[in-house]
């Protein structure tokens, strides 16, 4: 019975950054997931994907607009000491928009984040203890390395269909991870500090939380891991050249399903995220499924 349900949460499921804020999103790579072998220098590629679909009414007439946006990112993990763990991502941006009789198209690297964790309680790669927890806080920063000024037709595109945002911009994050024997739960909450940018745009302050169920199960020579859980997260509204950008904030809810599978020191896994509720300010945006892959090298 086991293995059928092992087996089919890897058909179900193909972990995600999850990113929910409204009509368009500029999270940028800090999703950490659920990151077992503490001690382990690691660097990988993931590949998301988030969409939007926004309905607006001007009078009698409805306009239904369409955002894509897929990152392709190379992030990896550095042990210097030990119970530090620093992070480093750097995104390659794909953002599609279409609507009406236009379709916009935006391609460039995003902002490089760096981020760094202490672990206060580390007890998570012992293997005399069935019982082990692992918390870890700590922050980072977002630099503005991503364009945030690309035109097309000659007229500047929105900051949410720009590869950056033109800001640095701070995170503080912290996580805890509890498990006894082969069964845990990992919980993870971050929050972003948004700066203003030299055109006087100001994204809202970004909050995120997630809480996974996770079970580890070794098979022969190959570790699976599936996982189940909820996401959540709050976007406060935009501001331009300091005045309310009405188009933007609101709280989303998903679930996420994921499976990773490791063999030796390489790692596969992939989550998909499933929207349940969302709440916008001034206008209705829904949050699509969003999905991603990633392939890792421990090391």
């Amino acid at each position: 019975m086991k293995k059928i349900f092992l087996l089919a949460i890897a058909l179900l499921s193909i972990n995600i950054s999850s990113q929910a804020c409204d009509k368009g999103c500029t999270m940028g790579g800090s999703y950490m997931g659920i990151l077992p072998q503490f001690h382990k220098n690691f660097v990988g590629l993931r590949y998301t994907t988030r969409s939007y679909t926004t309905t607006a009414t001007h009078g009698h007439h409805v306009q239904v607009t369409n955002e894509h946006f897929a990152t392709a990112e190379l992030w990896g993990r550095f042990v210097p000491v030990k119970n530090v763990q620093v992070f480093a991502f750097v995104p390659y941006m794909l953002n599609e928009q279409t609507g009406g009789h236009h379709a916009i198209k935006s391609r460039g690297f995003g902002d490089v984040t760096l981020m760094a964790n202490y672990s206060l309680l580390n007890t998570g790669d012992r293997m005399d203890r069935d019982l082990k927890h692992t918390l870890q806080v700590g922050g980072g920063v977002k630099l503005a390395t991503g364009a945030y000024r690309n035109q097309e037709h000659g007229e500047q595109l929105a900051p949410n269909m720009q590869p950056g945002t033109g800001t640095t911009d701070y995170l503080a994050n912290g996580m805890y991870t509890i498990r006894y024997k082969q069964l845990g739960l990992s919980n993870d909450v971050t929050y972003r500090f948004n700066t203003e940018n030299s055109n006087g745009y100001r994204f809202g302050n970004r909050l995120s939380a997630s809480s996974n169920l996770f079970y580890w199960q070794n098979v022969k020579s190959i570790s699976l891991l599936p996982s189940a859980g909820v996401y959540y997260e709050h976007a406060e509204g935009d501001r331009i050249e300091g005045a309310p950008n009405l188009q933007k904030g609101g709280d989303s809810f998903f679930t996420n399903l994921g499976l990773s599978v490791y063999v030796k020191n390489i790692a596969v896994g992939g989550t998909v995220q499933l929207p349940v509720s969302s709440t916008e300010a001034h206008h209705h945006t829904e949050g699509n499924r969003r999905s991603m892959v990633n392939l890792t090298y421990m090391f």
